[in-house]
């Protein structure tokens, strides 16, 4: 205990078919928990201080969650199963910002985006409001008290980096 002060990561499925269908990993529910467990016993819950007068995490667990469009009920299963095994021993980002850009290269003549895109019509779309705010509800009625959440716009274009270099 010590190494490290804080995680990062991200918990994607509650749902064993959902992760398997999209991820090849019938069993990641199992090992992301396993894992989770053993960043929140090294770090311990989350710790704050204030920086140029506005509060940052200094040590703990956030783990972000990407909902995906048509999967509301695994996004729900994932919030309700981290709160019910840790409670507020980690800090939740629920991301709205899924932006299919499978459609796009599909749409652009690649093959292997197209083919992708038939077995999965459903990352064609983007999360609506209406779903996004059922889970942000559905986080406060669990009695979830601190994690980050998005407003407006996430899903576009502009906030994907172009992975070139530039700028480096």
């Amino acid at each position: 205990r010590g190494l490290v002060d804080a995680y990062l990561t991200d918990f994607k499925y509650a749902d064993a078919a959902l992760a398997r269908r999209y991820s090849r990993a019938a069993d990641y529910p199992e090992v992301a928990l396993a894992a989770l467990a053993a960043m929140v016993e090294e770090t311990g819950e989350p710790r704050y201080d204030e920086y140029r007068g506005q509060e940052r995490l200094v040590g703990g667990v956030v783990v972000r969650h990407l909902m995906l469009p048509g999967a509301l009920e695994n996004s729900k299963a994932v919030v309700r199963l981290l709160h019910e095994r840790f409670g507020n021993a980690l800090r939740l980002s629920l991301m709205n910002q899924y932006t299919p850009v499978l459609a796009r290269s599909a749409a652009g003549g690649n093959a292997r985006a197209a083919s992708a895109l038939a077995m999965a019509p459903e990352l064609a779309n983007t999360v609506s409001d209406a779903e996004y705010e059922e889970l942000l509800d559905y986080a406060d009625a669990l009695g979830v008290q601190d994690y980050f959440w998005q407003e407006g716009g996430a899903a576009e274009e502009s906030f994907i980096p172009a992975f070139d270099f530039t700028g480096v």
